[in-house]
C-alpha cells in the first residue's frame, strides 16, 4: 500500500542470528552461575573461619545456612578430621597463643652473651625446629677443594662486600641481590640472611660484640639489625646512594661498650644534594644524626674510622686519603696515596698502618702513626687493576722495625682484575682474578713488598672485596661471579726459616706469581666460561641502569 517491498531473508542469515541469540543467552547464564558460585565460596570461607573460632573457644558450630551448590557437590565443612593437625586430638583445642608466639618469635642464630664471654653459635636443630630458608640450594653445604679452599654460594648476583666479626667465627657477605648473608667460620654453614633492602647492598658492619649489624645500599637506606635474629631495629634514608658504613667499635683495641653505638656513612651526590660523610648514633631504638661533612672534593669511595675513633678517613677518586675529626667534622690532613683514584683502603688493628690500592695497579702501605710524619713504607706494582686490599694482624712497630724482626708470613693481600667490559672486549693471558699475597720486603723503608704467590684458582670475574681474619688464620674474597672463597692458612710448620714461610701460606697457594712479567696462564673450562658470560651480561645491564639513573639525577639537578 505504501509502496514498500519487504525482501525475504535468506535461511543462512536467520540461522546466523539465531545462533548469536543463543550464544548471548548462554554467556549470560554462565555469568550468573559464576556470581552465585563466588558468593557461595565466600560464605563457605566465612563459615569455616567462624567454625574454627568456635572450636578454639570450646563452642559448638551453629551450622551454615548457605544454599546448595548446583555446579559441584557440597562439601562437609564440619568434618574436622581432615583438618585436624598432627599432635592435637579432636577433643582438645589448639593453643593459639602458643602457636602465634612460636611463629612470630625471631629465630636466634647464636646465643646472647654477657660482657667478656665468647660468642657461642647455636646448632642447626637448636636454631629452629624446622628447615631454615636457604638463599640458594647449594648454600647449606659449602664446596671444599684441597687446592682452592672453601667456596660459599649464597648470592645470585655479584658480591660487593665481605667482613669477619671481631672473633672471626662469623663471616658477613653483601650482594647486589639485595640480601646480606651470615656464615659460620670455619664450618662455612649459612646461618641466615637479612632481607630489607630494595637494591644492591654495598656494605655492612658488625659491632665488636656481634650484637648489632648495620647495612647500607643503593636504595639510599641504612638499616640497623639485631644481628643474632636478623630482626630490623631501625632505618634511615639518606639523600643519595650509600656506599659504605662502619661501626666505631668494629675494630679490636677499642672499648665497645662506650663507642659501639656510633657509626659513619658516606653517600653519593643525588640531584641538588652533595656527597657527604655522616656520623650517627644508635641507642638501641632510634638512629640520631650527630655531624655531617658536606664539603668533599668528590664522592667518597669508602669511609673508615681512624686511630682511637678520633678520626674518620675517606678515599676519593683524586687519589687522596682525607682524615677528618669525628667530633667536629674538621679536615685534619690529606695523604696523596695514588695518582689514580683509591679503590679501597684498610687499617691494621691499631689503625697506625693503612694499605691502599688503586686502578694504577699498585698497592701501598703507609705509616700514619701518632706523632710521626706520615710516609710510605712499602709498595708493589702488579699486573692488574686492583679493587680490594686487606691487612693482616701486623703492628706498626713490626712494620718499621729491624729487618730481621719483620714477620715472615703473608700480611698484605690485594685483588682485582680487568673490568667486565674489558674482559669482554679483549683477551688476557694472565690470571687476573686471583688474590695476590705479599710479605714485607727485606730492604730499608721505603721498600718493596715481596710477592709471595697467588691463590691457585681465583674467581671467574673481578674481585671486589677482601677480608682478613683478625687472628690471621684465614682470608676471604668476594667477586663478580657471586661466590665467596675462603682460604685457611696452614700453621703446621716450624716457627722459623723456610718451614715457617710454608706454614703461613694458604691452601691453593701458587708460588709462580711474581711481578707482571711472569704471571701465570689462566685456564678455563667450558662451564667456567658460560658462568663468566652470564655475569658479564648482568654487569652490562647493571651499568646501563646506573648510567640511566645518573642521567636522571643530573637532569633533576
Amino acid at each position: 500500500m505504501l509502496g514498500i517491498e519487504f525482501q525475504k531473508p535468506e535461511v543462512t542469515t536467520v540461522i546466523r542470528w539465531l545462533l548469536r541469540f543463543i550464544l548471548v543467552l548462554f554467556l549470560a547464564w554462565l555469568v550468573r552461575q559464576r556470581a552465585e558460585q563466588e558468593e557461595e565460596e565466600c560464605e563457605e570461607t566465612e563459615s569455616d573461619v567462624a567454625d574454627a573460632r568456635a572450636r578454639s573457644n570450646g563452642l559448638r558450630s551453629r551450622g551454615s545456612t548457605r544454599p546448595t551448590t548446583r555446579l559441584q557437590p557440597r562439601r562437609d565443612t564440619y568434618n574436622t578430621s581432615a583438618r585436624q593437625r598432627k599432635g592435637v586430638s579432636s577433643n582438645e583445642s589448639p593453643d593459639l597463643d602458643a602457636i602465634i608466639e612460636k611463629v612470630s618469635k625471631p629465630k636466634e642464630m647464636w646465643q646472647p652473651r654477657r660482657s667478656g664471654e665468647p660468642l657461642l653459635l647455636k646448632k642447626q636443630d637448636e636454631a629452629d625446629g624446622t628447615e631454615r630458608e636457604r638463599v640458594a640450594a647449594s648454600a647449606s653445604k659449602p664446596a671444599r677443594d684441597a687446592q682452592n679452599g672453601m667456596t660459599l654460594h649464597g648470592h645470585e648476583r655479584p658480591v660487593t662486600f665481605i667482613g669477619f666479626n671481631a672473633e672471626s667465627n662469623l663471616l658477613f657477605s653483601c650482594g647486589k641481590d639485595k640480601i646480606v648473608c651470615v656464615w659460620s667460620f670455619p664450618a662455612g654453614e649459612l646461618l641466615g640472611s637479612y632481607k630489607g633492602h630494595n637494591g644492591a647492598v654495598w656494605c655492612c658492619s658488625a659491632t665488636f660484640d656481634s650484637r648489632w649489624l648495620v647495612t647500607c645500599g643503593a636504595d639510599r637506606l641504612v638499616i640497623v639489625w639485631e644481628a643474632r635474629t636478623s630482626r630490623e631495629l631501625a632505618r634511615v634514608e639518606l639523600p643519595g646512594v650509600v656506599r659504605c658504613v662502619e661501626w666505631a667499635g668494629a675494630v679490636a683495641g677499642v672499648n665497645a661498650s662506650d663507642v659501639s653505638e656510633r657509626f659513619v656513612t658516606c653517600h653519593n651526590r643525588f640531584g641538588a644534594h652533595p656527597p657527604a660523610l655522616t656520623v650517627w648514633r644508635f641507642d638501641g631504638k632510634a638512629i640520631q644524626e650527630l655531624i655531617v661533612v658536606p664539603k668533599l672534593p668528590s664522592a667518597a669511595n669508602q669511609v673508615r674510622w681512624g686511630r682511637a675513633n678520633y678520626f674518620i678517613a675517606s678515599a676519593h677518586d683524586s687519589g687522596e686519603l682525607i682524615f677528618w675529626r669525628a667530633d667536629t667534622g674538621a679536615e685534619v690532613k690529606r695523604l696523596k696515596a695514588h695518582d689514580a683514584g683509591i679503590s679501597k683502603f684498610d687499617f691494621n688493628d691499631d689503625r697506625e698502618l693503612v694499605a691502599t690500592v688503586s686502578h694504577d695497579m699498585s698497592v701501598c702501605v703507609w705509616d700514619v702513626g701518632k706523632g710521626v710524619e706520615w710516609k710510605l713504607l712499602y709498595k708493589a706494582q702488579t699486573d692488574r687493576p686492583l679493587n680490594a686490599v686487606a691487612l693482616g694482624p701486623i703492628s706498626r712497630s713490626a712494620a718499621v722495625g729491624a729487618i730481621e724482626d719483620r714477620p715472615r708470613e703473608v700480611c698484605v693481600i690485594a685483588a682485582g682484575g680487568q673490568d667486565v667490559r674489558d674482559v669482554a672486549r679483549s683477551s688476557s693471558a694472565t690470571e687476573q682474578f686471583g688474590t695476590l699475597l705479599f710479605r714485607l720486603g727485606t730492604s730499608k723503608v721505603p721498600g718493596q713488598l715481596q710477592g709471595d704467590g697467588v691463590t691457585n684458582k681465583g674467581h671467574f670475574g673481578p674481585v671486589h672485596t677482601l677480608a682478613f681474619a683478625s687472628n690471621g688464620t684465614a682470608m676471604a674474597s668476594g667477586s663478580e661471579d657471586g661466590f665467596v672463597r675462603v682460604h685457611v692458612f696452614e700453621k703446621a710448620g716450624a716457627p722459623s726459616g723456610t718451614d715457617r714461610d710454608k706454614a703461613m701460606r694458604p691452601s691453593g697457594y701458587d708460588p709462580l706469581w711474581t711481578p707482571p712479567s711472569s704471571a701465570m696462564v689462566q685456564k678455563y673450562t667450558l662451564e667456567d666460561l658460560e658462568d663468566m658470560t652470564k655475569n658479564i651480561l648482568k654487569s652490562f645491564r647493571d651499568s646501563e641502569r646506573s648510567e640511566a639513573y645518573s642521567q636522571s639525577a643530573s637532569s633533576h639537578s
